[in-house]
């Protein structure tokens, strides 16, 4: 164990943390596929339908403030005195109590809205999200306090414990209803789990100003996050009120990058955004970009090669994986493994180490703009679901191109901190796949 605590630091175990987090997503979409097979008179496409509509309506209700929040939080709790750090983690965790209310209420009244006759489920939910979302605080209290082992057995816990609240009572024939319960029951267990651990280890005392003025920081934050991660949500409700609730759970299915791919370049920007404003205010700043371009380079020899052997793999990841009634959703998740051609070039880690990160609110903006004109415009032409993840490919293509405009303005061209010919050939490589997929029909399918 001790070997292990000294392999874990503060690099590391937020990223294993969130390997743990999309993990669970992962296998409960794989048992749930697994389990409308298995019980198709009982369940069909319509418990996955019906999931998915809870997880779309809770996640782009709460996604961009918890992530401005958490990502707030670690800067200002670290710049802060001792004393001061105690009263940031009951604050912050007011804060996500208070953001969890306003989120509930609004779950509650669009389940209503959307669905009126499982009104129930959504309610059940609003519950989950307003226990539940508070506890985040307690991820951060782990890695604040360099308890790094308490975090992973933590999260090995609560997502293992999620996985088999959420699906048993499913296998068991119960109803979802039913297995929205438990989480609740879970989520009651984590919140008082959490208050215990504020308890031990912050102040107990609401600090109006404190509260304002870690707000001020991270509302604008929040904007950026509503602004750069609400495509993939709105694209959920474009489905959702244009085609039938089967097709809406393949495109759930199908619409989803890999979170090893999406961790790994996250990681890498935010590591280097850091350097570059670092080695930039010590008139270092080539010696900086030389680094994001090598560092670029090598996670492109990983990641090209990667999306070109799934791109074959993918019809068979969804029916073995998966089911056969989620086989066509493969067409849309190759479409979107298409984004690492825009994600493996990083002008937006550039633009933030020089600190011209204002740029983001209109080029986010105008990226919203182009992919639903477009999302709208390809599904009236294709009269499919595919016209979507075309629409979100271009336009976020479209808006590295910007950022990248944007870097060589700044004085900063594309081949400072990208390997050009390289990323060429393996675009090339990638894009001619991809054309192969679509045309060739793969055995035992």
């Amino acid at each position: 164990m001790a070997e292990a605590q000294s392999k874990l630091n503060r690099f590391n175990s937020l990223q294993l943390f969130q390997f743990l987090r999309f993990g669970t997503f992962f296998i409960i979409s794989i048992l749930l596929a697994k389990i409308s097979a298995l019980y198709q008179h009982e369940y069909g496409l319509k418990l996955i339908s019906d999931y998915e509509d809870l997880m779309l309506v809770t996640s782009s209700l709460t996604f961009f403030w918890v992530s401005a929040i958490c990502n707030t939080l670690i800067p200002y709790y670290n710049n802060a005195e001792p004393e001061e750090k105690k009263k940031i983690l009951f604050n912050t965790f007011v804060l996500l109590v208070a953001f969890s209310i306003l989120a509930a209420i609004v779950i509650v009244i669009m389940g209503r809205v959307m669905d009126g006759k499982d009104k129930y489920l959504f309610e059940m939910f609003a519950l989950v999200v307003l226990l539940n979302t508070p506890t985040y605080i307690t991820d951060y209290i782990f890695y604040l306090k360099g308890m790094y082992r308490s975090l992973i057995r933590w999260g090995v816990i609560t997502f293992g414990v999620q996985i088999i609240l959420l699906c048993t009572p499913l296998v068991l024939k119960l109803s979802l209803g039913f297995a929205i319960n438990m989480l609740l029951l879970l989520s009651l267990v984590k919140f008082s789990y959490t208050v215990l651990l504020l308890m031990k280890h912050a102040t107990i005392t609401v600090h109006t100003r404190l509260s304002v003025d870690f707000l001020k920081k991270a509302i604008p934050l929040m904007f950026s996050i509503l602004l750069a991660g609400s495509m993939d949500y709105i694209n959920g409700y474009i489905v959702k009120f244009n085609f039938t609730d089967d097709v809406f759970a393949m495109f759930r299915y199908g619409a989803r990058e890999l979170p090893i791919f999406l961790i790994l370049a996250n990681s890498l920007s935010n590591v280097y955004s850091g350097e570059i404003a670092k080695f930039n205010q010590e008139g270092k700043l080539e010696e900086a970009l030389s680094n994001l371009k090598r560092s670029s380079g090598k996670l492109m020899r990983w990641l090209f090669p990667s999306t070109i052997v799934l791109m074959f793999l993918s019809p068979y990841m969804f029916k073995y994986a998966y089911n056969e009634q989620l086989l066509q959703g493969y067409k849309v998740f190759n479409i979107y493994l298409l984004l690492i051609v825009s994600r493996m070039v990083f002008p937006q880690t550039v633009i933030m180490g020089i600190l011209k990160s204002r740029v983001f609110y209109v080029i986010s903006s105008n990226y919203l703009i182009i992919n639903i004109i477009l999302s709208f415009w390809f599904i009236y032409i294709l009269n499919d679901i595919s016209g979507i993840a075309y629409a979100t490919v271009i336009a976020y293509t479209v808006e590295k191109i910007m950022l990248a405009i944007v870097c060589k303005m700044e004085g900063v061209p594309l081949s400072k901190y990208t390997p050009v010919k390289e990323y060429l050939v393996y675009v090339t490589l990638t894009l001619v796949a991809f054309y192969i997929s679509t045309l060739v029909q793969m055995p035992g399918l």
